[in-house]
């Protein structure tokens, strides 16, 4: 197993896609912090004082939560890392090194996700590197461990992991890259809001993938499905979309000769 994981790293680190989609992830983080605060309301009635609203700790967890504002792009990432395998029939000889496919597959789940979670460290650190300057000009007090803070920007990474993690399960099940990667984001940004609107298919909306990162990082809108899922639950959820797509996509090319 260790060749494996020492394979898939090698081929992940030597293409220039990596470090591409985590600009692109770091960007997207930025951009939701910088949008966040600037738009945030500072005027009142004439004669008054409005207090800075990133006073408030919930504020300040929804400026930190967008670490994971980038999680498509993670999501792409495993895709991709996966479906090259079938684009350029390298799975020939992957699969004809190491017979066992479900070793091969567990191999860029872990890759996956470590590099997930790098993505999202790295979103982390823009996020703090623009929230903390900003709001100290502003004379807001942050309130990183009191306000639970440093617990969401670990989730967030978390929460970026698990897409990289889904991406692997999705690209292992459909295979062919750009059906992937168009059906991840239609399931996401169409299918998911059809859910959260048509009444018969609300009650299942907390449990697809969106809402679920969602609710680990903090960042879900409560009272859409049922109660709100927990941090816990909805990481639980998020990643067991992530498992089962792998384990049925692994299934499905075990029946399947080498494609």
């Amino acid at each position: 197993m260790r060749n494996l994981l020492r394979s898939e790293w090698l081929k992940v680190i030597t293409t220039k896609l990596w470090w591409g989609l985590m600009l692109a992830a770091v960007a997207v983080a930025a951009l939701a912090v910088i949008s966040q605060i600037a738009n945030a309301p500072s005027l009142g009635p004439p004669g008054t004082v409005v207090p800075d609203p990133f006073i408030q700790a919930s504020n300040q967890r929804s400026l930190v939560a967008a670490g994971a504002a980038g999680g498509v792009f993670a999501l792409v990432f495993g895709i991709i890392m996966m479906t090259t395998e079938f684009r350029h029939l390298t799975s020939r000889p992957t699969f004809l090194i190491q017979p066992r496919r479900g070793r091969v597959i567990a191999a860029k789940l872990v890759v996956a996700a470590a590099m997930g979670a790098a993505y999202g460290v790295a979103s982390a650190v823009v996020v703090v590197a623009v929230m903390a300057p900003w709001l100290g000009t502003k004379g807001v007090s942050i309130g990183w461990v009191s306000n639970g803070l440093l617990a969401t920007l670990a989730r967030a990474a978390v929460a970026m992991a698990i897409y990289a993690v889904v991406g692997v399960g999705v690209g292992v099940l459909v295979r062919n890259q750009l059906a992937a990667v168009i059906g991840a984001l239609a399931f996401l940004y169409v299918i998911e809001d059809l859910f959260a609107v048509i009444p018969l298919l609300r009650g299942w909306f907390r449990l697809l993938p969106g809402p679920a990162a969602g609710a680990l990082v903090g960042s879900t809108s409560p009272g859409i499905g049922g109660p709100a899922l927990t941090p816990l639950q909805g990481g639980l959820i998020f990643l067991g979309w992530g498992l089962a797509l792998a384990l049925g996509g692994g299934m499905l090319t075990m029946r399947h000769d080498i494609p």
